[in-house]
């Protein structure tokens, strides 16, 4: 039987329709008129094997997304998807995190969620915990992410998220099922090492071939 590992991960924070501007601008201008985002998502891993195996390293997502700038209404998770770590031009020195949800609302309007947290060795010091509960956000209209944003900014997961999300993490298989959140944890926590235990690294951001879906 594959050694199959679920969590929740709940993140919330602030957008804005600056779609031009950079996502932390973004961020401050959803702040100051109180323009929410939330999501809650169940990400599922079937088989841990099969995941490290894959180059995009993928599990679904499922759960449901607050905008009410769009409709007071959760919005429900139609398709998702995590893509844990995603090499980029930079190679090993810098991970990308990319979420990628199609949002149906109860009437039938559809949206698309893109986000992305940037795993860099960007300080000295590392910032490990900052870029893996940092989301940089961006909505679309439609059913992919393509043409301009509808709404852009950061979701975030405080101290108390990070508590949460570890404690929900259950698994089946080996080891009564611990064999295979050990084995995730083990992953990630060794792709991760890798990045900030290497050179400091410009950040992508800012420079990302963003058009199209992830």
């Amino acid at each position: 039987m594959p050694d199959h590992v679920r969590f929740t991960e709940t993140m919330h924070g602030w957008l804005s329709t600056q779609v031009e501007a950079p996502h932390e601008d973004a961020e401050r201008a959803g702040r100051a008129a109180a323009t929410r985002g939330m999501f809650v998502l169940t990400v599922v891993t079937p088989d841990v094997d099969a995941l490290v195996a894959d180059p995009c390293h993928r599990s679904p997502a499922y759960g449901c997304v607050f905008l009410p700038a769009l409709d007071t209404r959760p919005l429900r998770v139609e398709a998702g998807h995590l893509d844990l770590f995603v090499d980029t031009a930079a190679g090993s020195r810098v991970l990308h995190m990319r979420y990628g949800l199609r949002l149906l609302t109860e009437d039938g309007q559809r949206y698309y969620l893109r986000g992305i947290k940037e795993i860099v060795r960007r300080r000295p010091w590392p910032t490990m915990i900052a870029d893996t509960t940092t989301l940089f956000t961006d909505i679309f209209r439609g059913d992919a992410a393509e043409g301009t944003p509808m709404l852009r900014g950061i979701l975030r997961m405080g101290p108390g998220g990070v508590t949460a999300q570890g404690l929900s993490f259950r698994g089946e298989g080996g080891w009564l099922g611990l064999r295979g959140i050990v084995r995730y944890l083990a992953y990630y926590v060794g792709r991760v090492a890798r990045v900030y235990a290497g050179p400091r690294t410009p950040p992508l951001r800012g420079t990302w071939a963003l058009p199209g879906p992830t």
